[in-house]
């Protein structure tokens, strides 16, 4: 029984295209200090969103580097990105079959073609991923519904790119501190008046409202890679125009159910997002200047940390040295 496939493997890479990029990204870390005058501060979408969960996980993963249990939501996260990148890969091949069948009136039978794009493991998927792959595959048969006269555009002028950048951040004493940005963008497309790029993020998590508040943190993950991308030297992939969130699984453990959400950066969301960021940023450069990672405890978020062993907010004087745990 396998748990994790990725029909990516093996391929070869094409190298990053940046040199000083690349050489940046290796004097960055992520648990620099500012007695490391060689180091620059690595930050990423993920390390960031952990800090606002929690600075004392962030700093047991970041600065201490150690890593929790694998659990079957990281590896059914893991198996889904990896198929809808294959996806992308192999839809191209089916598009001609795809369009002969729709010519025919069989619209059934060219969704489940285009569904041959996702990958087939040696032995089935245990966590779900086969529904969600389904349904990405279905909204974008969707799509191209819509796009038969343009499939190139259907198309994704991105499929999981690797972004670096570099920038100052403004700390709350007016120290000015040099940061490394990388991160992995899922998908980008070009916008249908052909003037700008999107940015579309796909999550294997559940969906719920939650009063604006999920929206508002997707906004902010999904400005990090806008304000990367617009510091970074891929301006093939500029201006960013719009920004999605695609929850194939949104109904997963109680969610709301599949969800799909499209947005200009010219609308609410777009003009709150880069404030709200680059706030997110100052706090953890502030938090690494003063040595500063607060623990707080707090039952709804301490049940998804698997360091609270380690934790002096539900341990106090009991709480394991973390240098034991290393």
């Amino acid at each position: 029984m396998i748990l994790r496939f990725n029909p990516n493997e093996g391929g070869e890479g094409v190298p990053y295209p940046h040199e000083d990029m690349i050489a940046s990204y290796n004097k960055s870390c992520y648990n620099w200090s500012p007695d490391m005058e060689d180091k620059i501060l690595r930050i990423t979408k993920s390390s960031v969103g952990t800090f606002d969960f929690c600075p004392k996980q962030y700093y047991f993963q970041n600065i201490l580097g150690l890593r929790g249990e694998e659990r079957d939501y990281h590896v059914r996260g893991s198996n889904v990105h990896d198929a809808v990148e294959w996806f992308w890969k192999e839809a191209p091949k089916l598009v001609p079959d795809v369009e002969s069948l729709l010519t025919q009136g069989n619209t059934e039978s060219a969704k489940k073609e285009l569904r041959k794009a996702m990958p087939i493991p040696p032995t089935p998927y245990i966590y779900g991923e086969k529904v969600q792959m389904n349904q990405y595959s279905d909204w974008q048969f969707d799509r191209l519904l819509h796009m038969r006269e343009n499939t190139t555009d259907w198309l994704p002028v991105g499929n999981e790119i690797e972004i670096h950048a570099t920038r100052v951040v403004v700390s709350s004493g007016g120290e000015e501190i040099p940061i490394h940005m990388k991160g992995f963008i899922d998908r980008i497309f070009i916008d249908a008046d052909r003037t700008g790029i999107i940015l579309m993020e796909l999550k294997t998590g559940k969906w719920v409202e939650k009063g604006g508040r999920k929206r508002a943190g997707m906004r902010a993950e999904m400005q990090f890679y806008r304000m990367m991308l617009e510091h970074s030297p891929h301006i093939e992939y500029l201006p960013v125009v719009g920004w999605g969130w695609q929850f194939p699984g949104g109904g997963i453990n109680g969610g709301d159910g599949p969800m799909w959400d499209y947005e200009s950066v010219k609308g609410p969301g777009g003009r709150y997002a880069p404030t709200t960021v680059e706030k997110r940023l100052k706090r953890v450069v502030d938090a690494h200047l003063n040595d500063d990672f607060p623990a707080e405890a707090h039952e709804a978020k301490c049940g998804y940390c698997d360091f609270m062993e380690m934790c002096p907010a539900w341990m106090g004087d009991l709480a394991i040295d973390p240098e034991d745990m290393r």
